[in-house]
Formats: structure tokens, C-alpha cells, sequence
């Protein structure tokens, strides 16, 4: 039987050419979108067209230097064919290397952050229960500064909108990487827990979220982090979340909640450092949805454009109350080459050994209910 519940998809064609643009996720966002529609989950969806968001809206939090600059600078701009002070201004906002600037990089900020605000005001607003923006969810982005791929953090904006109704948002990231944008942006904060559930290494990508991380003043104890090693197979990963998630949510007692969705844990994406199928996405925000709180799902990694799309239009169905078994076979449509050989939604793990022997989880979520605890 399926849960019903209104769900909004915030998304235009313009919006979706704006995230193609994208160089680390070219044409990603098209193949999302044509898979949900392959499945005819738009049905399903109360479709809001997103606005692409202004200076003001952006400078919300970021500064208006680094936007200006960002917006200012010519496309492909890099210190390597840029001398004197314009070189040392793009290495300063970090407009360099990962998030050098870009034809389009303009509209994919506006169009990415836009539409994360239209979906979180589609919460507060009540218009729907679950609100979704897959070309959002830029966690890395800092307030002055471009990073690893992120040179919005859309996430943030979207949940200071959110703060207009919810005093708590509890705010969960599935990505292979640390959510150090977001932690960053509300470290002195009590109104916002963040919760990150990655891969944490020396030396690995953005080299923060260690278990030691847990917020400053009056934030102290409302960063969480669950640092993973690798070959995360979906039984730690499940395992991990549910135990961590049910103590933040029973702790924190949130208003509402944002799901940063990034799927390159999945075993086949490029970075092949943890080894996650669709099903730990599916059974980890079903568990979210199923607390009944206003939830905001956002997009984030994944650099195989066919498993992302795999994914994020499973967690689509999931939010509508439904699911779509790995099993199924692809439904016809521009993109179904890409799903070659097999052409159904089963995403592949590979044959590593998963490094989070049950002694190291047993370690890190005893560390955090102590943590907890403490709290009283």
C-alpha cells in the first residue's frame, strides 16, 4: 500500500540545462529528469517551476565580493592564463582548478540555488510535504569561497528559508564526502544539527568530519559526524544510519529535515570508494520520510550520470510512497543506451572487502550515543 503524500519537484527546462552545464556532471541532470519521467513519476508530482534566484537572495549568505567576482570574471578564467591581482582574485574565491569558471556557471547558480529555495518555501509555505530539488545539494561551497565542485552552497539557503517556519532543521548528508560547506555554515549553531555519514581518510577530500568534529559556543554537540572507512557495503552503511539518525531525531526533535542524496558512494561510481547500492539510499530516506516531518531531498556527487539517474528517480518513487525494484527493467525513452548492458535499475557493488568491521561501527556509534547522552 502506498503512502500518500504531496511531493514537489522543483525543476524547468531551463533549470535542467543550466545543471548540464556543469563540467564535473555534464548532462547529468537531463538523464535524472528523463528517467523520472521514463517511470512516469511526474504524475506523481506537484511540478513547480523554479525562478533563478537573485544577488539579493544569494548574498543571504554568501558575500557579495565572492558573487560579484564569480559573475564578473571571464569564462575559463584560471591563474595559469591569468596574471597579477585578477589571478591572485580567482585562487582567493577559489575560482580555480575543481571550480574554474565556466560558460553558464551564472545561470547553474542562480537555477541551482533558485530551485532549492522554491522547494524549501514550498515547505514552509505547506504546499507539500516533501519537497525536492536534484540539481541542488552543493555541500561543499563556503561562504566566500568556491570548492570542490561547489560554487553555490544552495544547501544553506535553502535551510536559512526554512528557518522562516522551523525552528530545528536537522540536516543529514549521504555523500561519499564530508558536508563541510554546511557544517561550517552553521557551527555556532543550535538551531540546525548537521549529520554526515562518509568516507574519512587522510588526505581524502575535504579532509574534515572527523569524529571529533561536534560544533563550537552554543552549537557545541550539533555537528555529527559518522566517519566511514572503505567499501561501505549497504549493511554498514544502514546500519550507521539508523542508529546515528534515530538518536539525532530523538535528541534534536527537529521541525523539518533536509537529505542531501549525493550517490557517488554507489560501488560503480568513478570514485569506487565505498561500495553502495541504490538499496541504502532507498531504506536510508524511506526511514526519514517515514518520521513525518517536512523533508527537503537534494542531489549532490555521483559521477556515473546512469547510476545517479538510477537513484535519484528511485528516492523519487520512495517520496511518492512507492519504490522501483532494482530488478525493473528501464522503460523506453531518449537515454536507454546509457543503461546498456543490462537495462533495468540495478547498480553494481563490487568485490572488496568492506573495512567497517562491526567492532569499528560498534566504536564510532557508542562514541556518539555517549555523545548524546552527555547532552542530557
Amino acid at each position: 500500500m502506498e503512502t500518500v503524500r504531496t511531493v514537489a519537484l522543483v525543476c524547468s527546462a531551463q533549470s535542467i540545462d543550466a545543471a548540464d552545464s556543469l563540467p564535473s556532471n555534464t548532462g547529468r541532470a537531463s538523464r535524472v529528469h528523463a528517467l523520472i519521467r521514463a517511470f512516469e513519476l511526474d504524475s506523481k508530482l506537484d511540478v513547480i517551476e523554479p525562478a533563478p534566484l537573485d544577488t539579493r537572495g544569494l548574498t543571504v549568505f554568501h558575500s557579495e565580493e565572492f558573487i560579484s567576482s564569480m559573475f564578473g570574471a571571464e569564462p575559463d578564467s584560471d591563474c595559469a592564463s591569468t596574471s597579477g591581482s585578477e589571478g591572485d582574485r580567482l585562487e582567493r574565491f577559489g575560482l580555480v582548478d575543481d571550480c574554474a569558471l565556466f560558460d553558464g556557471v551564472e545561470a547553474h547558480v542562480r537555477y541551482a540555488a533558485g530551485a532549492t529555495v522554491a522547494a524549501a518555501e514550498a515547505l514552509v509555505s505547506g504546499r507539500a510535504q516533501v519537497a525536492i530539488n536534484w540539481e541542488g545539494g552543493r555541500h561543499h561551497g563556503q561562504r566566500s569561497r568556491a570548492s570542490g565542485y561547489c560554487y553555490v552552497n544552495d544547501v544553506v539557503l535553502g535551510i536559512l528559508a526554512l528557518q522562516a517556519r522551523f525552528s530545528r532543521v536537522l540536516y543529514i548528508d549521504l555523500d561519499l564526502h564530508h558536508g563541510d560547506g554546511v557544517q561550517d555554515a552553521f557551527l555556532h549553531s543550535r538551531r540546525v544539527m548537521t549529520l554526515s555519514l562518509h568516507h574519512h581518510e587522510r588526505g581524502f577530500f575535504p579532509n574534515s568530519g572527523g569524529r571529533v568534529d561536534e560544533g563550537r559556543g552554543r552549537g557545541a554537540g550539533h555537528s555529527i559526524n559518522v566517519p566511514l572507512r572503505r567499501g561501505a557495503s549497504d549493511g554498514s552503511f544502514i546500519r550507521a544510519f539508523t542508529a546515528v539518525a534515530n538518536r539525532a531525531v530523538a535528541a534534536f526533535a527537529p521541525d523539518a529535515v533536509v537529505v542531501q542524496c549525493g550517490s557517488d558512494g554507489l560501488g560503480a561510481d568513478p570514485h569506487k570508494v565505498f561500495n553502495l547500492t541504490t538499496d541504502a539510499f532507498a531504506q536510508s530516506v524511506g526511514a526519514v520520510l517515514a518520521w513525518g516531518q517536512p523533508t527537503l531531498l537534494l542531489g549532490g556527487g555521483g559521477y556515473s550520470n546512469a547510476d545517479c539517474a538510477r537513484c535519484w528517480a528511485r528516492l523519487t518513487a520512495v517520496a511518492c510512497g512507492s519504490d522501483i525494484p532494482p530488478e525493473t527493467d528501464i522503460p523506453e525513452h531518449a537515454f536507454l543506451n546509457d543503461y546498456a548492458p543490462g537495462f533495468d535499475m540495478q547498480t553494481d557493488a563490487m568485490l572488496v572487502e568492506d573495512e567497517n568491521t562491526a567492532t569499528y561501527l560498534d566504536s564510532i556509534i557508542q562514541a556518539i550515543s555517549s555523545s548524546f547522552a552527555s547532552r542530557g
